[in-house]
């Protein structure tokens, strides 16, 4: 089933019903022999999907959050890696202290679980926390381990997960006995000292039962598209990385209560996913936007900007300063950097605590507000919340918007912010 077919009546009627864009402006590129870009084509123009629709619930978040999670000294967020709302407050991965943080409405701390070590309910690396059931699931990616915490963030039990190689694994989400999990290799494959060139590493999905540990689904997407190169140092090390291409594509992905989700930002194509690993691909067309050249000035101008802010940092590697070395290595990329013609489709999606689906549009550089727009199981577009762009969104539930961002002396924040009709 396509989803513009399933949409195209709604879209008509008073139960209008659609979808999404991205806060950074610099993603991925489309594999060499493919383009995506769209061809001259003697259909109707597709409608847009982010805007808003006779009869529909259309939000926006408020000029201000109503709780700030880590501006207090008794209650530092140190790397905090993850948030998500849990009952009626939040709860926090904390990256550096080891530890899950359970906070009411308000804010106020109600209790703390795990610390550093390789016990149950211990981590050596805490990195992912998501909603499960009635409770919650952490991860520890040293490890390759999901734990299980009750309603109160208790510790109940524990299952470890197939290994990769020298991959970055994380987790998406969980859904009923089931986790998702995102893989992905940092730099690209070959030897000696190649580059820039064009690369888009892919990215493994994996559906694994909570219960054994056992994968049921497996799925692999084209990750970020980047502008890379290997080369060596003058200290007779490598240096190997890239940018991301401007108004590139790549991967994304979201969890609900039920399913797993999967699609790239090239088009939007969604592959479905049941616990049991049974899928269902449901597209629909998206008008896509030519970039404008100003555009692409915008974005190298602020980026060169950006990486020119830099400050020496205390790592000093064969007599220079890494900070200083990666600033001069991913400048000289930017010269050459490639941009695509055209805005990718969306920009990101997030399964909420409301139990829709939330996929967010891409904007252009100098939009002022984003729309994100819910979608239920039937693929009916149910509400549509607008935002500033620069808002990393963790979660959204029917009366709040759970963002995480950086304070005045760059120090983690969660910040929830109350949605307004």
């Amino acid at each position: 089933m396509r989803l513009g077919d399933a949409l195209g009546d709604s879209l008509r009627g008073p139960l209008a019903t659609a979808v999404l864009a991205v806060s950074c402006l610099l993603l991925c590129a489309a594999c060499a022999d493919e383009s995506s870009d769209p061809e001259p084509t003697d259909r109707a123009p597709a409608a847009d999907l982010f805007s808003a629709w006779p009869g529909d619930e259309s939000l926006q978040i408020a000029g201000a959050p109503s709780v700030v999670v880590g501006l207090d000294e008794s209650l530092p967020l140190d790397g905090s890696i993850g948030a998500v709302f849990f009952g009626d407050g939040i709860a926090i991965a904390n990256r550096i202290s080891r530890e899950v943080l359970i906070l009411d409405a308000a804010g106020g701390l109600l209790s703390r679980h795990g610390r550093r070590g390789e016990g149950p309910g211990e981590y050596i690396n805490l990195s992912g926390i998501a909603r499960h059931a009635d409770g919650l699931i952490t991860w520890d990616s040293n490890r390759f381990r999901v734990t299980l915490l009750d309603a109160s963030g208790e510790y109940i039990g524990e299952t470890s997960l197939r290994r990769r190689g020298r991959v970055r694994t994380e987790i998406v989400g969980a859904f009923g006995n089931s986790v998702l999990l995102e893989t992905w290799q940092t730099g690209f494959r070959g030897d000696g000292f190649v580059g820039p060139m064009e690369i888009r590493q892919p990215v493994i999905y994996e559906i694994a039962r909570l219960s054994d540990g056992e994968v049921v689904f497996e799925y692999t997407l084209p990750g970020e598209e980047q502008w890379a190169t290997r080369e060596a140092s003058s200290a007779g090390g490598v240096t190997h990385g890239g940018m991301g291409v401007i108004f590139g594509r790549t991967a994304v992905s979201a969890v609900t209560d039920r399913y797993a989700y999967l699609a790239t930002t090239d088009s939007i194509t969604f592959t479905r996913s049941d616990e049991a690993g049974t899928t269902v691909e449901v597209s629909f067309e998206q008008p896509r936007e030519h970039a404008e050249a100003a555009w692409v000035r915008f974005v190298r101008d602020t980026t060169q900007a950006h990486l020119e802010s830099i400050q020496p940092g205390q790592i000093v590697i064969g007599g220079r300063n890494f900070m200083m070395h990666i600033r001069e290595f991913r400048l000289r990329l930017l010269k050459d950097l490639p941009a695509r013609s055209t805005l990718p489709s969306l920009s990101d999606m997030k399964g909420g605590a409301d139990g829709l689906l939330w996929i967010r549009e891409y904007p252009d550089p100098l939009q002022d507000q984003v729309a994100w727009v819910g979608f239920n199981e039937a693929w009916e577009r149910m509400k549509r919340i607008v935002m500033p762009p620069r808002l990393h969104v963790l979660d959204i539930t029917e009366d709040r918007v759970l963002v995480r961002a950086k304070g005045a002396l760059d120090e983690t924040l969660i910040e929830v912010y109350p949605i307004e009709r």
